[in-house]
């Protein structure tokens, strides 16, 4: 299992070019974001980074158990051919997943949170609804059989999410030559879109080429400029409530729907199909796409949005170290950091509709909230690098050395600027003896005792120790 979870780093670079988009279109004079919409829309993405965090293992577990058990074909990892072959495979099999998640009714639960919001920004991007990965990477799993090397499909996917990040703004206007075989800022608009002519459009994910020979291809017309989110509109900026929307209204119609058939097959067929007895209660849940309406936008006063503001800073910052540190955390602390993160997501959203009968759990939460910050940023964790190098069996080498020692107490290994010195290591030298030749292992163990220092360790501390420490030992030799 990995150390940490290197995803959450991701999190401060997209804030970054939330912020560069923000103050570029302030600029423009034109007024695309909302503050309530925005941190409703960031409220999802953290949902979605948190179960991710925890089924990750699970999910790309079995792609690899696919890929080594069941693959028809060897690609190999170092050639050209196969990130090129992969690299077609991965969009082709996002484009099947995006466009089968609208067509159904219980997969459009998984991701029907990702078109709420009624504004479409660079926050929407990270606006997705936290089951959609329980679901998508069944899609994948022919990538597997097929002999996608795990390492290529990680990085390919990774790409892929990256990409997608960009088109979801509307700063950018039509691109030549790019409009009609890549997905670009204009074709997303069109995918977001709840007008009547765009509806259930543009489901490519790098390339639009698939939409193209599927016949799901809209480009943007100026006639119709674009207006966004559902056409049932959620009406909340509950993550919780937005994450299970679609779901509860199918629970709902299933529960109160007198044919037993239609409780079972409403999950399983197209959505916006509603048994008759319930479409006569409510017509929700239709696929025709709806003309444009006023926005949800309660009013609150300036100090909630502050108090709001505040709170969602302290809650980024402990979703950052959770994530990243969640491969080290036990199961009672990983449920205790999912509780609390929703506990705070949910109170401010309760704030910035003006709903205060909760706040007396502020006296409780927000303690807690400081607590685990602390905790996290304090959290010790042991970490190690191992060298090995080959030499012949006959040349038995001896290399002394202390034990137990500190960083800096080791003269020839160049010590990181990034790492206290006075850092606790455990160095030990391991002689591996074979028929021809024998090998020389190197193992420096140390503990890092703080959040930036993990981070630090990371991004340069650990290279930069792997490469010193393989240089002193082939001195040694």
């Amino acid at each position: 299992m990995a150390e940490y979870n290197i995803t959450a780093l991701a999190i401060p670079l997209f804030l970054f070019f939330m912020l560069i988009e923000y103050a570029y279109l302030r600029l423009s004079g034109r007024d695309l974001h909302r503050f309530s919409d925005n941190i409703a829309s960031l409220s999802m993405g953290i949902c979605l980074l948190v179960s991710d965090a925890l089924l990750k293992t699970f999910t790309f577990s079995v792609f690899i158990w696919a890929w080594s058990s069941y693959r028809l074909f060897d690609f190999g990892s170092a050639s050209w051919v196969t990130w090129v072959v992969f690299f077609f495979g991965v969009d082709f099999c996002y484009y099947w997943f995006h466009r089968i998640a609208h067509t159904y009714n219980f997969l459009w639960g998984a991701h029907v949170g990702h078109h709420q919001s009624e504004e479409y920004n660079l926050t929407t991007a990270l606006r997705q609804s936290a089951f959609q990965y329980a679901f998508s990477w069944v899609f994948y799993l022919p990538l597997a059989f097929l002999g996608c090397p795990p390492e290529v499909f990680l990085i390919q996917f990774m790409l892929l999410k990256a990409y997608q990040f960009w088109l979801h703004t509307q700063a950018i206007d039509r691109i030549p030559l790019m409009e009609g075989v890549f997905s670009t800022p204009s074709s997303h608009r069109v995918h977001h879109a709840k007008n009547p002519i765009y509806i259930d459009k543009n489901f490519g994910g790098t390339l639009v080429i698939w939409d193209r020979m599927f016949g799901s291809w809209q480009p943007e017309v100026a006639e119709h400029p674009c207006h966004y989110g559902t056409t049932t509109p959620l009406k909340t900026w509950n993550p919780v409530k937005a994450n299970l929307q679609h779901w509860s209204m199918l629970f709902r119609d299933s529960l109160h729907t007198e044919s037993w058939w239609d409780k079972v097959r409403l999950w399983f067929k197209p959505t916006g199909w509603r048994p008759e007895d319930r479409r006569r209660v409510s017509n929700k849940l239709q696929k025709t796409g709806v003309s444009n309406r006023p926005k949800f936008d309660p009013v609150v006063s300036s100090t909630t949005k502050i108090y709001c503001g505040v709170s969602f800073a302290l809650l980024v910052l402990l979703v950052t170290m959770f994530i990243f540190l969640s491969p080290q955390l036990s199961a009672r602390a990983l449920a205790f950091g999912v509780l609390l993160i929703l506990a705070g997501l949910v109170m401010i959203s309760q704030f910035l509709e003006g709903k205060f009968q909760l706040r007396y759990v502020e006296v409780v939460r927000v303690p807690a909230l400081l607590w685990f910050l602390a905790v996290l940023w304090t959290l010790p964790i042991s970490t190690q690098v191992s060298q090995r190098l080959d030499v012949a069996k006959d040349a038995s080498p001896t290399i002394e050395l202390s034990e137990e020692t500190t960083l800096s107490a080791l003269p020839w290994l160049e010590k990181p600027a990034v790492l206290d010195g006075s850092t606790p290591a455990v160095q030990q030298v391991t002689w591996h003896p074979d028929r021809e030749q024998g090998q020389l292992e190197y193992t420096l163990r140390y503990e890092l005792s703080s959040f930036p220092e993990h981070v630090a360790n990371i991004l340069s501390g650990r290279s930069a120790l792997e490469e010193s420490s393989r240089l002193w030992l082939q001195e040694q030799l």
